[in-house]
């Protein structure tokens, strides 16, 4: 038991407190210099080692399938697909070719009875400038062409030939004529038609009047278009294919034709 201080006595210093625990978590700051110094360090490390570039990857080896290291192409529905989509069909041209002027179909050229194996060559027209007063005369006999004088489409000498092509005025634009010479069996085989020995020999009894060359528009409604073709049988008995295969020129052009001429003659 303590003795009572005596009076006026200062009393005691009260005892002194107990030692804080040891702090086992880092202290706050730590939190945020961390936060700053790990970036700041990734960002030296890509820039000390980031110009290191591997360089291209080498090609594989030919012959090798590397299929599997391609990632598939994806489809227009988002599927894979190993194809790639078809280009679409380019739009139609002004410049395509008309329908009448489609290709005809290959010419069956089968000898009937009493006429020998057909032969194959070439015809053409080939005007000249009219100024030089020059008109073409053709044999379909065998595709050869002369030439005489022009004389407003009158004809000196026919000497067997089936077609005359003649320059009608002569005013610098394209003005050739093409026709048939009198007393001649001269028609046109349409572009539909068969390429036949018939065909050609029944066509060659429908005339072919004057046609103005440089004017398109009466080309194609005559019928006179790539694919069709000329016929006649002509002085010697010989049935004659003229087909049209190209046409060149415009309306201010000499219109220039030539394609192949099957010739069935008459077997002696």
């Amino acid at each position: 038991m303590s003795t009572p201080a005596a009076p006026g006595t200062p009393p005691p210093p009260p005892p002194p407190y107990p030692p804080s625990p040891p702090r086992t978590d880092p202290p706050r700051w730590a939190w945020w210099v961390g936060g700053i110094a790990i970036p700041l360090v990734g960002i030296l490390v890509t820039v000390v080692f980031g110009g290191n570039d591997p360089g291209p990857a080498a090609a594989p080896a030919p012959g090798s399938d590397n299929s599997a290291t391609q990632p598939a192409s994806t489809g227009p529905s988002g599927t894979p697909s190993s194809e790639e989509p078809e280009p679409e069909p380019p739009a139609p041209s002004d410049d395509a070719p008309s329908a009448s002027a489609s290709a005809s179909p290959e010419a069956d050229l089968t000898a009937p009875d009493g006429y020998a194996k057909a032969l194959s060559t070439m015809w053409g027209l080939a005007p000249v400038p009219c100024t030089q007063h020059e008109q073409q005369l053709i044999d379909l006999d065998d595709g050869t062409s002369r030439t005489e004088d022009e004389n407003n489409g009158a004809v000196q000498e026919p000497g067997g030939a089936e077609l005359l092509y003649w320059p009608d005025t002569c005013t610098g634009l394209g003005d050739y004529q093409l026709r048939a010479l009198p007393n001649t069996r001269v028609g046109l085989l349409r572009v539909d038609a068969p390429k036949s020995f018939d065909s050609c020999r029944a066509a060659a009894g429908t005339g072919f009047g004057a046609l103005a060359m440089s004017e398109r528009n009466d080309r194609e409604d005559r019928g006179f278009v790539e694919g069709a073709a000329l016929c006649s049988v002509t002085d010697k008995g010989t049935v004659a294919m003229a087909v049209i295969e190209h046409i060149s020129g415009s309306a201010v052009d000499d219109i220039s034709v030539s394609g192949p001429l099957y010739v069935w003659a008459a077997a002696p």
